[in-house]
């Protein structure tokens, strides 16, 4: 029989073994979306609001969405790749709700690049990174990976009231990838299934590819940090409004 010590050295040779079959890989996941709790147009915020009939379809309409994490080696790439525009305005809803934007994401560099399409222009967001997550060792299977649970909060800065969402991911630790969608990373596994306020992504598809295989753009321009972009956001709204004809 095996002694305790000859056991934890297979078991750290296997480890080592998955990590370095895993670093010499890419990986692609797709994610579906659907609305957090089951229901967007049920919400009791969406019901009591005055645009309750704006959101008539938008259950429906969440689900049409997909995005795709793309990653390799220490860089990862999250963008919105299909969605089907029957209804143009409950589409740009759903875009407005789940995202649009695309995020490059370095955990070499430890930076956050959101590429953001504002009034008709690119602008490149250097995202804060210093998101502190809560981990529990509450576990669900998804597409039959175990993953962890672990929480954080988001805080939306353009509010100035109520400017707080909660975040609740799960990650898989067998897939030894710190990345997940959007901005969320630097968890101790990847991340299959993210809750952000009213949306929840979900992977629907994980393949592991060949470094060789995958090929992914990098943003090009002038980067700007958060502060700065929600300057210029709060400029062109202030312009907006004195241009407005008056009662």
């Amino acid at each position: 029989m095996l002694n305790k010590k000859k056991i934890k050295k297979i078991v750290l040779i296997l480890i080592l073994g998955i990590n370095q079959i895993y670093s010499q890989n890419s990986i692609k996941i797709n994610y579906s979306v659907y609305p957090t709790g089951g229901s967007i147009e049920k919400n009791r915020d969406i019901l009591e609001s005055k645009l309750v009939s704006s959101f008539n379809g938008i259950d429906e309409e969440l689900k049409k969405l997909e995005y795709e994490l793309l990653i390799n080696n220490q860089k990862s790439y999250f963008c919105l790749i299909s969605s089907l525009d029957f209804n143009a305005k409950l589409s740009r809803l759903a875009k407005g709700l789940a995202g649009n934007a695309e995020y490059f994401t370095n955990t070499r560099t430890k930076e956050i690049i959101k590429v953001v399409d504002f009034m008709g222009e690119k602008f490149n967001v250097l995202l804060d990174t210093n998101r502190v997550w809560t981990l529990s060792k509450e576990t669900k299977l998804i597409n039959n990976y175990l993953c962890y649970k672990a929480t954080s909060q988001k805080i939306l800065k353009l509010k100035k009231s109520n400017n707080s969402i909660n975040i609740t991911a799960w990650y898989c630790p067998s897939l030894p990838y710190n990345f997940g969608p959007k901005e969320y990373c630097n968890l101790p596994g990847l991340i299959l299934e993210l809750q952000e306020d009213k949306v929840t992504y979900i992977a629907s598809k994980v393949q592991i590819l060949d470094n060789d295989e995958l090929k992914f753009k990098d943003f090009t321009g002038k980067t700007i940090n958060e502060l700065r972009f929600y300057e210029i956001v709060q400029e062109s709204y202030s312009k907006t409004l004195l241009t407005l004809p008056k009662e």
